[in-house]
């Protein structure tokens, strides 16, 4: 029998809550880099390689997380994954070394594998398609309220209680939401999911492997810039620890806000491209305006605009690669790809670290700022078939 239409939503509320705390972890650790470097005195390099480890494993297994759902129920898969973060992550708080802590987040991230492809396929099952743009962006502004609210927290009890505390309530809270999800999940039909599944290898066309390369160039920037924003705050701008961390909750918002009108206008314009191009033109010059003019109202400007354009439109750009794939083909393929795409992008922190001793983190910034220009001449030959 079909969800009901009040069905459909309520798992959609469900998702957005897991979403926003999911991918909060990897949004409260930016803002935390200041006051962790300060504790261990590390290096730029050495803060780039703590986020690429917290991140890595998580990213490159989400191929081979796909196709659990062969072995076990999708409430286990995608709950169990966000649990194992939580319990790590709490774990990694208490390190007294480095080491420990970059070690236990590295584990603890690998709960992150289970969530996107199971979550991003479900969501464009239960959606028709003049409806899944506006699904879409409600589901990833869970995941900018998870941005918004973790770098918002770390600027509120940084100062009082340490960078430890942040992390620990996050990982309270994803004990809560995870065990929530569960129990909400097990008594839904696995057929909103999948039914009588095939094993299946991945669906590749030339749309969408320049789609991959695109969108996979944009993602190393991406992660390098949103990982050392906060650094560059802190040491080319004189904000303070507290304050960088909440200008970068505020960026969060602004995606937030954005998301489901983007969303909601891709679904007007019967079309994707025009949107995710425009998006990556407009994130080239709020970089360049972020590094090379002070003037107080235009970094501020130019973090609004990362927030919509360049953190916000990510997601929003998948629902021009969710519209290439194969139906039944939809979770093996997004494995990969996520896997491949974020796997890449985790390994930019550490480079754009080492590169920032070298050359300044605002000559790095600069350079970063070259490949969404790339990405949008990409997209160009990518094409696209309009909404009936």
């Amino acid at each position: 029998m079909p969800l009901r239409q009040q069905q459909r939503w309520i798992i959609l509320m469900m998702l957005i809550t897991a979403h926003a705390i999911n991918d909060g972890f990897a949004w409260i650790i930016p803002p935390l880099l200041p006051a962790i470097r300060d504790h261990f005195h590390l290096s730029y390099t050495e803060l780039g390689a703590f986020y690429t480890f917290s991140q890595f494993l998580g990213n490159v297994l989400q191929a081979p997380a796909a196709y659990l759902v062969h072995l076990a129920s999708t409430s286990a898969i995608m709950t169990g994954g966000l649990l194992w973060l939580s319990v790590l992550m709490f774990l990694a708080s208490l390190s007294t070394s480095y080491g420990t802590l970059i070690w236990i987040a590295a584990i603890g991230g690998v709960g992150r594998a289970t969530y996107h492809p199971f979550a991003v396929a479900m969501l464009s099952r239960i959606f028709k398609r003049d409806y899944l743009g506006r699904a879409m962006a409600l589901h990833l502004s869970g995941s900018s309220l998870g941005q918004m609210i973790g770098p918002l927290l770390v600027g509120v009890l940084l100062s009082h209680f340490g960078w430890r505390f942040p992390i620990q309530i996050w990982s309270m809270l994803g004990l809560l939401v995870g065990m929530g999800l569960f129990f909400f999940l097990k008594h839904q039909k696995e057929d909103i999911y999948t039914k009588n599944k095939a094993l299946s290898l991945p669906f590749f066309s030339r749309s969408l492997g320049i789609y991959i390369l695109a969108e996979g160039l944009w993602g190393i920037a991406q992660t390098g810039l949103m990982t050392f924003l906060p650094l560059f705050l802190v040491d080319y701008r004189d904000f303070s620890k507290g304050k960088a961390a909440a200008v970068y909750g505020i960026m969060a918002l602004s995606g937030t806000i954005c998301r489901p009108l983007i969303g909601a206008l891709m679904d007007w314009m019967g079309r994707r491209k025009p949107a995710v191009i425009g998006a990556f033109i407009i994130t080239c010059l709020s970089i360049l305006c972020l590094t090379t003019i002070k003037t107080v109202w235009i970094l501020y400007l130019s973090i609004v605009l990362l927030g919509i354009f360049g953190s916000g439109h990510a997601g929003l750009a998948d629902i021009f690669m969710i519209e290439m794939i194969p139906s039944q083909r939809k979770e093996e393929t997004l494995g990969f790809i996520f896997t491949v795409r974020m796997g890449i992008a985790s390994l930019s922190p550490i480079i754009v670290g080492f590169s920032s001793e070298q050359i300044s983190l605002t000559n790095s910034f600069l350079i970063l700022a070259s490949v969404p220009i790339i990405s949008a001449s990409l997209l160009f030959l990518v094409e696209e078939k309009p909404l009936d």
